[in-house]
């Protein structure tokens, strides 16, 4: 659990299962080296708040080390949806008033029970952390099977809740830090990444300016270095 904690710490950001060759993510399951102990160890990282889980980056369930949360929750907060979808504002309150709640409560709070998947309650919680509005809480690992199949679910809980001292850290930040600080904690754990896949990656925290002038501020500081063509960025000091 130590080493686990101190992983994610490095990293900032993991995905929470297997790794993409088109991703520049560290990935639970490599660090891990066994799906099942990853899977373990997620669930214990979950359960102290280590981290945070959402699907607000590059859209896959990736894992935000604490340290890093309050930037990315100041950052969304800002480009949020302007409405929620109907299923989404209903899962929503059905979390908010029950403390947690799995995706098979919520299936059958919109009674859509038995609909071929990915069903309203699936898409419903997807949307519902892609606004940083929900995590996932820890759930028990099956001694047999598929180790990331919880028998009782995983269970969702109200983010602000869940971390209200990340979210009261996340008022006081600006957004050109938060910015700064997310690219650089996101090189610390890649080799090297491109403007384009940078931005892809972000998208939903923000802009392609907001982006160049972090990138700018970076460089000037000597924090990260781009290549003649700024084609590609890595750390200051990494090849």
């Amino acid at each position: 659990m130590d080493d686990a904690a101190a992983f994610m710490k490095s990293v900032g950001f993991a995905l929470r299962y297997n790794a993409t060759p088109s991703l520049p993510l560290a990935a639970m399951y490599k660090a891990a080296g066994d799906a099942r102990r990853a899977i373990e160890l997620t669930n214990a990282l979950l359960a102290s708040r280590e981290v945070v889980e959402s699907n607000v980056i590059a859209d896959r369930l990736v894992l935000i080390h604490r340290d890093v949360v309050p930037y990315v929750f100041s950052l969304r907060v800002r480009r949020r949806s302007p409405k929620l979808s109907a299923e989404a504002a209903k899962v929503f309150q059905l979390i908010d008033i029950e403390g947690h709640a799995t995706s098979g409560e919520a299936r059958r709070y919109l009674g859509i029970a038995g609909q071929k998947r990915p069903d309203a309650a699936d898409l419903a919680l997807a949307e519902l952390q892609r606004e940083l509005l929900i995590d996932r809480g820890p759930s028990s690992v099956p001694k047999k099977g598929i180790p990331y199949l919880s028998p009782e679910g995983f269970p969702y809980r109200v983010l602000e809740k869940a971390h209200k001292d990340l979210v009261q850290t996340a008022a006081s930040i600006q957004a050109d830090v938060a910015v700064r600080h997310i690219i650089e904690k996101f090189l610390s754990g890649a080799n090297s990444v491109t403007p384009r896949k940078l931005q892809s990656m972000f998208r939903l925290l923000f802009s392609d300016m907001e982006m160049n002038e972090a990138l700018d501020a970076l460089e000037k500081d000597r924090k990260i270095l781009r290549d003649s063509k700024q084609l590609s960025i890595h750390l200051w000091g990494r090849s």
